[in-house]
């Protein structure tokens, strides 16, 4: 799924060159407009050769953007690195519990959700002055954990399991953002951040977290998504491919389950809609 086939295609014809025989589809998406998510969405329960889903990775994010509102009047950054997936893992779940046992639910977050948690009093940002670019991020990617605690905790009888991974640093176009900033800016912004999450400079981080290639930061999505023996270990929060419970690491704002069940009352009202599971 993406908004554009063209910049699809490379890795659809990847994925060909690798074994022709490998059906892949792709679906059209606009995550910054729930009205073309549940649009996907339909176009894949209406899709007779999708009899089921046996893994969900909800990738797609954006980070440290201005204040602006999606095509939903929501905070840019929750509607797309949040609400869309909330809205499209629950509207196509009849295909994940027809995948049965095993099935997989991969929210990526971020070690950025160690930044702040959800303002479940203003989401949006709409207190003048109160909008900051990573405060924003780190709501969305506190979310994103919360929404896989609320996941396990509906799911758990049917044996199927959701993760909260974060691919680490990774140079990307999630930087887009920042990156167009004049220099004194966005280094300014860089250390906010890095001192709000990991307690040290940008520089220190740096040195001891170095910049992951592609590969390896895709290492921390694809095993909770097909490991089967991920399921014997303890936590949801996954770094360097291995899960983490350590508190400092995986803030508690992000998996306790009265807040999950609060995100999950939140993102109902947000995006106008009820799932019941």
């Amino acid at each position: 799924m993406g908004r554009s086939q063209a910049k699809a295609q490379p890795t659809i014809d990847a994925i060909k060159g690798v074994n022709a025989s490998v059906k892949v589809k792709f679906v059209e998406v606009e995550l910054a407009s729930l009205e073309s998510v549940r649009a996907a969405a339909q176009t894949i329960l209406d899709d007779p050769e999708i009899t089921k889903i046996d893994a969900v990775i909800n990738n797609a994010a954006v980070m440290a953007c201005p204040q602006i509102q999606s095509a939903d009047k929501l905070d840019y950054q929750l509607a797309i690195n949040h609400l869309s997936h909330f809205v499209l893992t629950n509207k196509i779940m009849p295909k994940i519990l027809a995948a049965g046992p095993g099935t997989r639910i991969v929210n990526v977050s971020s070690s950025g959700h160690r930044y702040c948690g959800v303002r479940f009093e203003d989401p949006n940002f709409t207190v003048l002055g109160s909008y900051k670019e990573f405060a924003s991020y780190g709501q969305s990617k506190t979310a994103n954990i919360l929404f896989a605690v609320a996941l396990n905790k509906r799911l758990a009888s049917r044996s199927i399991r959701a993760y909260a991974p974060t691919p680490g640093g990774v140079s990307t176009n999630l930087q887009n953002y920042a990156n167009v900033l004049e220099e004194e800016r966005m280094m300014a912004l860089y250390e906010d951040a890095a001192w709000k999450i990991n307690g040290m400079s940008i520089a220190e981080s740096r040195a001891r977290d170095p910049i992951k290639t592609l590969q390896q930061g895709c290492a921390s999505l694809i095993r909770p998504a097909i490991d089967p023996d991920i399921v014997n270990e303890e936590g949801i929060f996954i770094d360097n491919a291995n899960l983490i419970t350590d508190p400092e690491v995986i803030k508690p704002w992000a998996t306790d389950p009265e807040l999950a069940e609060k995100c999950w009352t939140l993102s109902e009202e947000l995006v106008g809609e009820k799932f019941n599971i």
